[in-house]
């Protein structure tokens, strides 16, 4: 390469859209002002290039959703795996997994339950959104395999929502913890887990 020559940025067939999702979400968790152009320019790409892969803003923030759903997916099934044939730690590993991932990218984690604000609803997002679903699920089965169709989907939607809850309430800074407490939201939140999984 000459002094004349700019260096460019190449990417080979297939590597630019992973690349142009990771910067989208890297620029919404830093609150950035979504634009075509400003994903063009950090990915160093022509500023029609990102709209070969998404037609309007609405398929990034999919793309970005769908990102956080697997990054969530990743961890729910490492943990799950650590936690050995205890249904109940799995549970418990998993709720601290799911407070993690909140805690780490809350802003990606509100635009993943945020149907207003994803209002395209693309087949890589439904996909995604149900993997993460499904490790929840299949552990909540082993909790109890002969459990009724009622109570597996009344217990998984009484532990998705205190998980859920608690993620929200923690980013947000709202657990309710009095000034002589000590435990901490994780504790919280295993304790919750603890008596509704004994009910």
């Amino acid at each position: 390469m000459d002094s004349t020559t700019k260096p460019t940025q190449r990417y080979h067939h297939g590597d630019l859209r992973p690349e142009l999702v990771r910067i989208g979400r890297q620029m919404i968790e830093d609150e950035v002002s979504p634009s075509f152009r400003g994903l063009a320019r950090a990915a160093k790409v022509s500023h029609s290039a990102p709209q070969h892969h998404f037609p309007t803003w609405g398929h990034v923030l999919a793309a970005c959703a769908a990102d956080g759903y697997r990054e969530l997916s990743a961890d729910l099934e490492q943990v799950r795996a650590a936690s050995g044939a205890d249904p109940r730690d799995a549970m418990f590993r998993m709720g601290d997994a799911y407070l993690d991932f909140a805690g780490r990218s809350p802003v990606i984690f509100r635009l993943m339950f945020n149907k207003s604000a994803l209002d395209v609803r693309t087949e890589e997002l439904e996909r995604e959104a149900s993997a993460a679903y499904g490790h929840l699920a299949s552990a909540v089965r082993a909790l109890d395999p002969a459990m009724t169709d009622v109570k597996f989907d009344t217990l998984i939607n009484s532990l998705w929502a205190l998980i859920h809850g608690m993620s929200v309430l923690h980013i947000e800074g709202q657990v309710c913890i009095s000034p002589t407490t000590t435990l901490t939201t994780p504790a919280f939140l295993r304790s919750g887990l603890a008596a509704l999984i004994a009910r």
